[in-house]
């Protein structure tokens, strides 16, 4: 859709048939983390001064896990540290129960039933295997780009990355370890050790210093991990267990994805951005038969072109069987019914400086119910966030 501050932000339309959730989002370049109720108003809102999220959802228990930046003050100011993200888990008055910071953590991580936590690491490849990798434009090809236009990095990565990204110089894999509460890594998944280089292109218009660049990491209701790979459009499914791939999917049907996730039925839904898509980049969310690879719905906006999501985003298949889809790059929330009619939308206020560029992103978001076993019990009526649905005027 983009976004104008000519256009109207906040709630943009609520009907009968939307699910009524309370949706975690974290805009771009913010110190803040909101839930974001049904009416389009702030109802809490998470803070540390020297933190600054990049993403975040709700546990079991009711914790908030939480990836982003370490700040510190310098002459009186907050500045970012160098370095990768941190993770933390905060209580609901934004105390802190646990943090990890000992890894090159980058955009994903999931809390699993034993209480150890999942994490998405960038690692080394090993000696001899980048030369194995087909794809990835090659390194002359890059330097001349650049030498042409000296102004060409700055314009394509203009309000993007997170924590020590992008990898540009050096060979990088994923992992994806576990922690234990005491923060241990107690195992650790390799990218290199399970995925072949000659099978697994990275794609030709990308920079060849990172190979998969894993952007999301999710859980069946089975134990299974789910992972995107958006440098070599792929997502997979993991038996925890046993380290084997049980299910794969990939370009050319999809490109450049983000977010995979369970449905209710089973299903695998991918908000495929399309970057790089055969003919014509276009974003779409679909839902795949996980057992045929069928796609048995998909949505790309209507009239055609007016969604479009190239680098981040996500969506959810709720309880009542709509779709929440996070339109990352203009900051808007759609809830889609199954017959792909828009039912619920949202358009972020918030624009903050994020890297030296006025931004509006949202990473991906997560939609609760208010009885649901995240928020049971809370205070959702917004009373303490009456300040800041004034000055964004959220305030209907």
């Amino acid at each position: 859709m983009g976004w104008s501050p000519k256009r109207p932000q906040g709630l943009i339309c609520s009907e009968n048939n939307s699910y009524g959730g309370y949706t975690v989002i974290v805009p771009n370049g913010g110190d803040h983390i909101y839930l974001l109720g049904p009416d389009g108003q702030i109802k809490h809102n998470w803070h540390l001064p020297w933190y600054k999220p990049g993403y975040a959802f709700l546990t079991k228990s009711g914790t908030l896990l939480t990836r982003g930046r370490l700040m510190e003050q310098v002459q009186g100011r907050w500045e970012f540290t160098p370095g990768a993200d941190i993770l933390l888990e905060l209580d609901w008055d934004s105390n802190l129960l646990w943090r990890w910071e000992d890894g090159d953590l980058h955009h994903g991580m999931q809390r699993l039933p034993n209480g150890n936590t999942l994490i998405i690491i960038w690692t080394p490849l090993p000696k001899g295997f980048h030369q194995r990798i087909n794809g990835g434009m090659p390194k002359e090809k890059w330097d001349a780009l650049l030498k042409a236009d000296p102004t060409f990095l700055d314009f394509a990565l203009e309000g993007m990355g997170v924590g020590g990204r992008p990898k540009m110089d050096g060979e990088y894999g994923d992992a994806i370890i576990e922690v234990n509460p005491d923060g241990e890594i107690v195992k650790q998944w390799n990218t290199f050790d399970h995925l072949s280089p000659e099978e697994n292109p990275t794609c030709s218009l990308c920079p060849g210093a990172e190979w998969t660049h894993a952007n999301s990491l999710d859980l069946t209701r089975s134990g299974e991990v789910i992972i995107s790979f958006r440098e070599i459009s792929k997502t997979i499914i993991i038996n925890w267990e046993s380290d084997e791939i049980v299910w794969e999917f990939g370009a050319p049907v999809i490109s450049h994805q983000h977010d995979p996730n369970e449905t209710p039925e089973g299903n695998i839904l991918i908000f495929d951005n399309g970057a790089h898509h055969p003919i014509q980049g276009r974003s779409r969310v679909i839902e795949v038969d996980r057992k045929t690879k069928k796609i048995v719905w998909q949505w790309s906006g209507d009239p055609v072109f007016s969604f479009r999501c190239l680098h981040i985003g996500g969506a959810e298949k709720l309880p009542n069987g709509n779709y929440m889809v996070c339109e990352g790059e203009c900051g808007r929330l759609i809830e889609v019914t199954p017959d792909k009619q828009i039912c619920w939308e949202w358009v972020s206020p918030f624009v903050h400086d994020f890297k030296g560029k006025p931004n509006i992103q949202i990473f991906k978001t997560r939609t609760y119910a208010e009885d649901s076993p995240e928020l049971a019990g809370r205070d959702l009526s917004g009373t303490d966030c009456e300040s800041i649905n004034k000055a964004y005027q959220l305030i209907q």
